[in-house]
């Protein structure tokens, strides 16, 4: 009668196999988290322009310019605050990953660890338009997408007539 493996072999079995499982789920939704942090701002900007349109139209009432420049800027913090909180958890996957990769000896066995930090992947000596982070650097855009919103709002309401 064969005993089968030592105890400590199917225990480092089932933790691999477990290991790889886990890294398969927590891939899978992390991209899953990166796609939709991504069309946020693409939404949005659709969204903006829109409302933008509608809030300079010279022909339209002080009442609708205002409403819609209201609107875009409340677009604006909305679609910053599910940016952030898709790439928060697009991060916490992330580091989980890693761990995951550390554990399975993938940075050991490819000389990185695939889910590294980019500049860890390609090197330091990246063009400095490439070392920008794209998160920021759209956060940036949307914000500005809502301080516009803000001086329409204001203008309107107040009726300057500065836009138009």
């Amino acid at each position: 009668m064969n005993p089968g493996p030592p105890d400590t072999q199917v225990e480092d079995q089932v933790s691999r196999d477990v290991l790889i499982a886990a890294y398969t789920v927590v891939g899978a939704r992390r991209t899953s988290l990166d796609t939709m942090m991504w069309q946020v701002p693409a939404l949005a900007t659709a969204a903006q322009a829109f409302l933008l349109t509608i809030a300079l139209q010279t022909d339209g009432s002080r009442a609708a310019q205002a409403i819609a420049a209201a609107l875009g800027a409340v677009l604006a913090v909305l679609s910053a605050q599910l940016m952030a909180k898709h790439r928060y958890l697009e991060m916490s996957d992330s580091r989980l990953t890693e761990r995951i990769e550390r554990q399975l000896g993938l940075e050991r066995r490819l000389g990185v660890a695939p889910h590294a930090a980019g500049r860890l992947r390609l090197g330091e000596r990246q063009p400095w338009w490439i070392r920008l982070s794209s998160y920021r650097l759209w956060l940036v855009g949307v914000a500005t997408f809502g301080v516009a919103d803000l001086v329409v709002a204001f203008d309107a309401m107040a009726g300057l007539g500065l836009l138009g």
